[in-house]
């Protein structure tokens, strides 16, 4: 039992990034999201996906040197000229989602690296990404090289999405975890291993949510000086991505930021306030603004001429308001699970229904259990999602026609899930038994669907739209045969699946109820007990932890778990683990900073 002048180590930071725990979970997850993104670059022939083709000769050009051209109504009235080798695009490379046919309607691209002039719509877009993923097509301008560069575009998002993880894992946020496995959509691994900024932009968006959440909603004192540093810049660079990846980036990340604020604890905000390194992680983020912005100006990637063609240019916006309610919104809601290709390649309902499912099943008991006013913010976050896609397919309906897809909201949409489960009164309310279940039921659930999704769009280039299932028949045969996707796509999913059974042993729930040491040295759970700092008990040991001079007790190991800070963190953060945050040690005087109402678990 602890004893007077003895302080409970931290816990609930126990897989820190120094540790080997911490590195093997960052590891694991990096590794599953990279080879369930792999399974879709190698099931895909070259433009099976949204716009690759477009981007695949921006990324080429990009990496050659054709870092800007100056903008010319090349396609759709924007876009720009590149000279690309005669090697990188098939002929008749949009033969699938014309014809719905099978992907051997594409006639291989000659062994001829002498250039031509290609059109790019995305030929404006900010160069950064390009910069990465481009160099395997500088290397090898064909087959090989596009499926590196799918390759090179997954491990990106792969590191985005496992640092998210680790954040989760680091805070002991099982359902966190099992909110982020649900938000890693089979649209989002398609995109992952196509050569297309989205998968990118989306992962930025997961990870900036889960970063700022963690910060704004962690109690004064409970996260180590070393990981706040980390997250802080986890933040920046997340953030700073978003600027730069898309014309969308600046409005996804002040929705994002003005989101979690509102989903945050004033005092924690106020202290990040106060510490430099978020000062300088905001002075580049505005360096980089200004660049993202600078770049937009001088691409006159926001100018347009309008495409020829258009046949929304007259439609009655009685009629186009018809079309999204019944039409649009639909495509939208189908494509954040899934719909491939160029939008013909759909899914069966049930699929939708059965992912959709799964995320009713982290937020309807968040929206039934947290404050008021947070559930109006998740609500917010739903329904801006619909207004700015609405929004936008109308302000550019006469220009270029209907163009919005649900895919372009994902990065901020995300955080209906992950706001959800980041309140810890959801997880509570859930308890331990339950967590336990629905953390890996959900991974074996979506894990589950997305081999089913891989295999149904591989087959519909292997055989034509709605015609075969099996892989090894078909006139069309993926770049590394039919089972390197499929195999690669079930590695990644069992590893995830492993991770998330591992969370719930590895990573127990905090108790609702306040929690003392048993004599035994384990956490005894007191119902009914009350919630906050206990006066200074007759040994002379304050609530915080420490002796009545203020003075910082010794840490000593609690059970299996790790002792105390390590040197590199600031041991006057040691606090009861795993106690809940609210019940959790304070520096002298935070208490009294706080409203009354932060102290209740939420």
């Amino acid at each position: 039992m602890a004893g007077p002048g003895v302080a409970v180590a931290a816990a609930s930071e126990a897989a820190g990034p120094g540790s080997i725990r911490g590195r093997w979970v960052l590891l694991v997850a990096v590794v599953s999201f990279f080879l369930m993104g792999a399974g879709w670059a190698a099931a895909l022939p070259v433009n099976g996906t949204y716009d690759e083709s477009q981007h695949l000769v921006r990324a080429y050009a990009v990496a050659s040197g054709q870092v800007y051209a100056t903008p010319t109504d090349a396609i759709r009235g924007g876009g720009a000229w590149f000279d690309v080798p005669r090697s990188l695009l098939p002929d008749d490379i949009d033969c699938t989602f014309k014809d719905r046919a099978p992907a051997s309607c594409q006639t291989p691209a000659p062994d001829d690296e002498s250039t031509e002039r290609v059109a790019s719509a995305a030929g404006r877009y900010n160069p950064v990404y390009y910069a990465v993923v481009g160099l395997p097509l500088l290397v090898s301008p064909d087959l090989s090289g596009i499926v590196a560069a799918r390759l090179v575009s997954a491990l990106g998002a792969a590191v985005m999405l496992g640092l998210a993880v680790f954040v989760a894992v680091r805070r002991r946020r099982p359902l966190l975890v099992a909110g982020l496995i649900v938000v890693a959509t089979p649209m989002a691994m398609n995109l992952n291993g196509a050569i297309n900024p989205n998968g990118w932009e989306i992962a930025a968006g997961v990870l900036l949510w889960t970063t700022l959440l963690t910060l704004f909603r962690a109690r004064p004192g409970e996260l180590s000086e070393r990981f706040t540093r980390l997250l802080v810049i986890l933040a920046g660079v997340s953030g700073s991505l978003l600027l730069v990846l898309r014309a969308l980036g600046p409005v996804l990340l002040i929705l994002i930021v003005f989101a979690c604020l509102l989903l945050g604890r004033r005092a924690s905000i106020m202290g990040l306030v106060r510490r430099l390194d978020v000062w300088w992680v905001l002075g580049v983020g505005a360096v980089v603004g200004i660049y993202a912005i600078g770049w937009m100006l001088l691409s006159g990637l926001s100018d347009s001429e309008g495409a020829e063609g258009n046949a929304a240019s007259t439609i009655p916006y009685s009629d186009a308001l018809r079309q999204l309610a019944l039409v649009r919104s639909s495509f939208w809601v189908n494509q954040l699970v899934g719909q491939f290709s160029y939008g013909e390649t759909v899914l069966p309902s049930w699929t939708i229904i059965a992912w959709y499912l799964t995320v009713g099943a982290l937020v309807g008991p968040a929206l039934a259990v947290v404050k008021r006013r947070h559930a109006l913010v998740l609500l917010a976050i739903l329904a801006t999602s619909f207004v700015a896609l609405a929004a936008l397919e109308l302000a550019y309906l006469r220009n270029i026609g209907w163009s919005q897809h649900g895919r372009y909201i994902v990065p901020f949409g995300v955080g209906l899930v992950l706001g959800a489960v980041s309140l810890r009164r959801v997880e509570r309310t859930f308890g331990a038994t339950g967590v336990g279940r629905i953390v890996p039921g959900i991974a074996v659930i979506t894990g589950l669907l997305h081999l089913w999704v891989l295999l149904l769009v591989q087959t519909r280039f292997q055989f034509g739209q709605g015609s075969g299932l099996n892989p090894l028949r078909g006139s069309w045969k993926p770049p590394l045969g039919s089972f390197v996707p499929l195999f690669a796509e079930l590695l990644g999913v069992v590893l995830l699946v492993l991770l998330a059974f591992w969370v719930v042993r590895r990573l127990p729930v905090p108790p609702a109820d306040d929690a003392r040491l048993s004599a035994g040295g384990a956490l005894e759970v007191v119902p009914g007990a009350a919630v906050g700092p206990e006066p200074v008990d007759g040994t002379g040991t304050r609530a915080d932890g420490r002796a009545k001079n203020g003075r910082q007790p010794t840490a000593v190991t609690v059970g299996a778990g790790e002792v105390g800070p390590t040197p590199t963190e600031n041991a006057a953060e040691a606090v009861a683990a795993p106690v809940p945050p609210a019940q959790a040690s304070r520096p002298s005087g935070a208490a009294d900073a706080e409203r009354s109402d932060e102290a209740v678990a939420q």
